[in-house]
Order: structure tokens, then sequence, then C-alpha cells
């Protein structure tokens, strides 16, 4: 009797995954679907450990019909769609190292200029005055860019980083050069059109990046 219900026990642990969610490259059997390049579409409960093992290179769907789990690589994705967001696999600087991270994307579809963002968290460990154990959970939010100009396999360019900062008046309006109004507007850092490398909060930044897209959107879509 003993060894049965060792065994239930046993099959009972192995079977029990529970769906969980941290972010879109932390997540566990989340439904959702998944856009192949090739134009396919599979829909299913998608689990995704990319940001603890950085040289995993796939993520696992268990389709609807199917209870056995099946890796798709991250180079046939086009985009995942889960609760309600897109996410795309691209690849963006993580500091030490490029890397490729699912990253939500912010703009629309034929946007001209795409803003996606990546979040992260973290858990910080540490022992306060009292000598006992502090758990801290830290949320962090990066944003990125693709530009017209980007390869397919480019790296995507941080809002805060080298490519747009320093000097962003003229790295931003290069970019939107084929609108001269605007990129005028940029050059001549008109308010709510530029932003220094140490300036401002995170948020105002975010906030005239997308003016700009939005801009630039109409623009080209004039002409």
């Amino acid at each position: 009797m003993y060894k049965i219900l060792g065994w239930c026990l046993i099959l009972t642990l192995v079977s029990c995954k529970t769906p969980s969610f941290t972010t879109a490259n932390d997540m566990r059997l989340i439904n959702g679907t998944i856009q192949l390049k090739n134009g396919d579409e599979i829909k299913g409960a998608i689990s995704s450990d990319i940001e603890r093992n950085y040289n995993l290179n796939y993520i696992t769907i268990t389709k609807t019909d199917s209870k056995k789990p099946e890796r798709i690589s991250i180079n046939d994705i086009q985009s995942m769609s889960v609760r309600g967001n897109i996410y795309e696999p691209k690849l963006i600087d993580m500091s030490f190292r490029d890397q490729v991270r699912f990253v939500k994307r912010l703009t629309r579809e034929n946007s001209r200029i795409q803003l996606y963002e990546l979040y992260e968290q973290s858990t910080n460990i540490s022992n306060n005055s009292n000598g006992a154990t502090d758990t801290r959970v830290r949320d962090k939010y990066s944003y990125y860019i693709i530009t017209p100009s980007h390869a397919p396999q480019q790296t995507a360019w941080n809002i805060e980083g080298k490519h747009l900062t320093p000097n962003f008046e003229d790295k931003m309006s290069e970019i939107v050069k084929n609108c001269p109004t605007l990129a005028d507007k940029i050059r001549r850092k008109e308010k709510g059109y530029f932003y220094a490398q140490i300036s401002l909060i995170q948020e105002k930044k975010l906030q005239i990046v997308l003016s700009i897209i939005d801009e630039y959107n109409n623009c080209t879509a004039k002409n």
C-alpha cells in the first residue's frame, strides 16, 4: 500500500505543472499563439526559460490538441501573442553582450520605426540591521527601437544608448530626415522632441520617442 501511495505522490508531483508568468522570457504553460516566419500559426501552452538560460535557442509549446510539448527554434519565430500583447524575438544590447530576448511591441505592426519594451525581474536578498533577511523584487524596463535602415539581424537600439545619445538631436533627426519638418524640430531641440543623455526620467524619454514615431508615421503616410 505504501508503494502505491509513493508512486501516486510521484505522479502527482510530475504532472502538476502550474502555469506561471513572470516575463515573456520566463513563463510556463501560458496560453498563446506563435506566428512562424513561414506564415504558419501554432496555438497552445507556451513555456520559455530564456531569462535564466542565456544560451537557450528555443521555446516549447504544447498544442491545444496534444499533450506532448514540442520545441520551436527562436530563429523560426516571427512573433508571439501572449496575454493580449505581441512579443517579437530581437537581438538587443544586454550590457555585457548582445542577446536575443522576446520584447513587447509598443507600436503598430506597420510603424516605420518600431518601439519595443523589455521587462526584467530580479530578486535581491540582503540582511537588514536586525539580522533578518530582506527579499526584494526589482522590476526593470528598457526600451529599444528598430529603424527603417536596420538590417534583419542588427541589434535593436536602446533609446538611452550610444546610437541615440549623446547628441540626440543629430542622431534622431538623421533617422527621420525624409520628413524635413520633423527633422528640423528635433535638430532645433524643440520641447517634446529632444532629451539629453543624462536628463529626464525614463518615462519622459519614452514619451518623446513615441511622439516622434507617431509624427514620423503620419508624415511618411502623406508623402
